[in-house]
This record gives C-alpha cells, sequence and structure tokens, in this order.
C-alpha cells in the first residue's frame, strides 16, 4: 500500500478528468442541431416541435392532408440522443417502454431503422413519412427537405 501524496494526486487527477469527459460530451450533444425532414415529394410543408413531439408519442398528426408517419433514425446514436433531449424530453430507455405500452394497448408504433440508406429510401418512397437528424447531415443529404428545426 502506498502513502503520501502521489497516491492522492493520481485519484483526483483521474476523477478531474472523468468530470471533463463527461461534461464535454453532455456540451456536445447540447451544441447540435436537430432537422426534421421528410422527402422531396411530400406535401408536408412544415412541421412544429410540439407536433413532432406528439407524432413520436404515438398521436395521429394530420399535416396539409398528410397522416404523419414518424421514423425513429438510429443510425446516427448522436441525433438520437440530441432528439431525445431536445424534443422527446426523455431517455432512449424510457421512450422504449412508452412505446412497447403503447404497442400492447393497440397505438401506433414508430418505425425504427438503423440504415441510414434504408431510412432514405423510406423518406424517398413515402410522402407521409418524417423523421430526425443532425441539421449539418440534413443539408447535405440530397432528396429530402427540412420542415422544422426544433
Amino acid at each position: 500500500m502506498e502513502h503520501g501524496i502521489r497516491p492522492v494526486m493520481n485519484r483526483a487527477v483521474r476523477f478531474l478528468a472523468a468530470c471533463v469527459l463527461l461534461v464535454t460530451s453532455t456540451v456536445h450533444a447540447v451544441e447540435q442541431r436537430i432537422a426534421v425532414v421528410t422527402g422531396q415529394g411530400s406535401r408536408i410543408k412544415a412541421i412544429t416541435a410540439q407536433n413532432v413531439r406528439r407524432a413520436y408519442l404515438g398521436s395521429s398528426i394530420v399535416l396539409d392532408g398528410v397522416e404523419v408517419k414518424p421514423l425513429l433514425n438510429q443510425s446516427d446514436e448522436l441525433a438520437k440522443e440530441v432528439f431525445m433531449q431536445k424534443v422527446l424530453f426523455m431517455s432512449d430507455e424510457a421512450y422504449r417502454r412508452l412505446l412497447l405500452t403503447r404497442t400492447f394497448r393497440g397505438g401506433s408504433s414508430v418505425k425504427f431503422y438503423n440504415s441510414f440508406t434504408d431510412l432514405l429510401d423510406v423518406l424517398n418512397n413515402d410522402n407521409s413519412a418524417i423523421t430526425f437528424m443532425l441539421y449539418e447531415t440534413a443539408i447535405k443529404t440530397p432528396g429530402i427537405r427540412i420542415i422544422d428545426n426544433p
């Protein structure tokens, strides 16, 4: 067993480094901007953050004559984390429990997409589909339109 100031300093430095990493990763997620998008051919012109939240929580939302179908973008972990924090105001685990409960009660279910390519295919082929992604990704992705930037 070591005695003296060196072991205490080592523990303090490790603790401080862990705190810095935790804070910087949280700040990075908070600074990111989310864009809600749809396919280029969709009639949905715009959607509010409140309606996005309601749609992802299972409510039926009709905009511009189209019933909105939310798609959960799981291809980008950071985008999903920011979306959960800024739009849904809940953790991924709490959201999954809520969806599971609604599905068992006969409510609508949200489709999950792990592949960005598959997600874009559905957006381009289903004019009622919406999803989210980081704003920087959305402005660089052809064939989609940004309909909200919460």
